[in-house]
């Protein structure tokens, strides 16, 4: 009987370590895929606003987004100037009443943070619809989305879309009693909830970070505090950042991130799951985090009008939320049938926790030492 429980024990052990191995190898492959795209939500914006018979319009884009469409360095210097005016002078094109308008007036201008910004002018003396395309978005890597807003002579929102390689056109009708005074429309109430979704499933630092804060739980009340106290945190951040009651720019907020999952990766090694104080520190650390969040819908042009943020900012925090849920309802089952297993507690558990280690280091001195 002894002996046959020794051997069902060795069998369950040799697969208990093959299946870990796979993970493991799983996990690197990850990395080493994502590892260079780390919370990159690949947004730009297009405003367009209505003024002094023209139509004014301002494309933002950050380096990377330049860098995809030119295949040169996005900062300035990478690119000619003239080259620059000439990507500008194609990247929209309007009608106006069905007839085709072209700028008569080209700008680019470098931002304090790098991106770059194409101003257009376009002649609108009187306007009833307005189609507008923007012809970059096929240029740039799948996924990537545009923020879309047209606003009249006073400020409102006339409209307001998301727009992506499959949809890159937009189309308006507008009444002349409108074009002064409109009340402002509803926000995509649905795009921003999946945009939330899809920022949180696609920023591997966030993710990596919240996994390597669960690996060190051994509790399920640590586990629900932790969440709870990330989930706070971040939306309070994300709320002040968007709000413009406090902003911090990124090229500060993206080196923090990878600093946090490089600190939490080195606890978990030297403290193992005796990490009781991970509340506080979580909730510390997520008020960093919300402010990386914050940063995308910023480059979405939300919060420029503070009669629009509302709305985009619960429904974008939601989907945050979401996305953060989808993701501990698959790791924590994992986590939780394996965290006892001598094996996992004494190898692979400090073997996952180097990996974020290395992974927090490299995306730290990508960002803080940008190619």
């Amino acid at each position: 009987m002894v002996a046959g429980s020794a051997v069902v024990y060795a069998q369950f052990s040799e697969h208990f370590k093959l299946r870990m191995k796979h993970i493991f190898a799983v996990c690197i492959s990850l990395l080493l895929t994502f590892s260079a795209h780390a919370h990159d939500p690949g947004l730009s914006s297009a405003k367009l606003s209505l003024s002094n018979n023209s139509l004014q319009a301002i494309l933002t884009f950050a380096p990377a987004d330049i860098k995809a469409i030119t295949g040169q360095d996005g900062v300035q210097g990478g690119v000619s100037p003239d080259r620059l005016k000439a990507i500008a002078d194609g990247c929209l094109e309007i009608w106006i009443d069905e007839h085709k308008v072209v700028p008569s007036s080209v700008r680019v201008q470098f931002l304090e943070n790098k991106d770059v910004e194409f101003r257009l002018t376009f002649p609108a003396a009187s306007l009833s619809s307005l189609r507008a395309r923007s012809t970059l978005l096929d240029r740039l890597p799948f996924g990537h989305r545009q923020y879309f807003a047209l606003v009249n002579a006073a400020g409102a929102t006339l409209a307001e879309k998301l727009l992506g390689g499959a949809g890159n056109m937009v189309d308006v009708s507008i009444q002349p009693a409108l074009a002064a005074v409109v009340t402002p429309p509803p926000h995509p109430f649905t795009e921003f909830l999946v945009m939330g979704i899809k920022h949180i499933l696609t920023g591997y630092d966030h993710l990596l970070f919240l996994f390597a804060l669960l690996i060190g739980c051994k509790q399920i009340s640590s586990i629900i505090k932790i969440i709870t106290a990330f989930t706070i945190a971040h939306s309070i951040s994300l709320a002040v950042a968007t709000l413009g009651w406090l902003e911090i720019p990124s090229r500060i907020i993206e080196p923090f991130i990878a600093a946090t999952i490089v600190y939490v990766g080195i606890e978990n090694l030297i403290r193992g799951q005796a990490v009781n104080h991970r509340a506080w520190l979580t909730f510390g650390f997520g008020l960093v985090h919300g402010f990386g969040f914050a940063s995308a819908l910023r480059e979405m042009g939300v919060g420029s009008n503070g009669s629009t943020v509302a709305i985009p900012l619960v429904t974008f925090n939601s989907g945050v939320e979401i996305g953060q849920m989808l993701v501990a309802s698959l790791i924590l089952p994992i986590i939780w049938r394996v965290k006892d297993k001598p094996q996992f507690v004494v190898r692979w558990a400090p073997a996952c926790s180097a990996l974020v280690v290395l992974a927090g280091g490299f995306w730290l001195i990508q960002r803080v030492w940008p190619s």
